[in-house]
């Protein structure tokens, strides 16, 4: 009986490894040709987006070398240990400004026509 059952595996097995590893090839090259079109080669990923990889790496075991395509395998390691210890993801980049601030500087633009950036924002 157990002879059968593993005949009848490694017959599934081959059957549909090579259509689930085209699928796969297919995916990666789509992000390649994808990210050759972005102008730079940092993508910025949300905490949510690290979080999805993360639960998706874990049910690879975390073995994501060679599939990882739009971060470092090191950064998906340090994704890693950062959520082991708890540490939340911050935000990259610099803070947005606030409506206001961005209302009153558009404001003095338009009320000042003859200023330049850099008299608006005194330098």
């Amino acid at each position: 009986m157990s002879s059968t059952f593993s005949l009848l595996i490694v017959f599934l097995t081959q059957l549909f490894m090579p259509r689930h590893n085209a699928q796969l090839r297919l995916l990666k090259a789509q992000i390649q040709i994808l990210r050759a079109r972005i102008p730079t080669q940092r993508i910025i990923l949300s905490p949510e987006e690290k979080a999805e990889l993360l639960r998706i790496g874990a049910e690879c075991g975390h073995d994501i070398d060679g599939l990882m395509e739009v971060a470092k395998p090191a950064t998906y390691k340090r994704w890693l240990a950062q959520m082991r210890d708890g540490r939340p993801f911050k935000a990259v980049g610099r803070p947005r400004l606030t409506q206001e601030l961005r209302d009153v500087v558009i404001r003095i633009g338009s009320e000042n026509l003859l200023w330049g950036y850099k008299r608006i924002a005194g330098n």
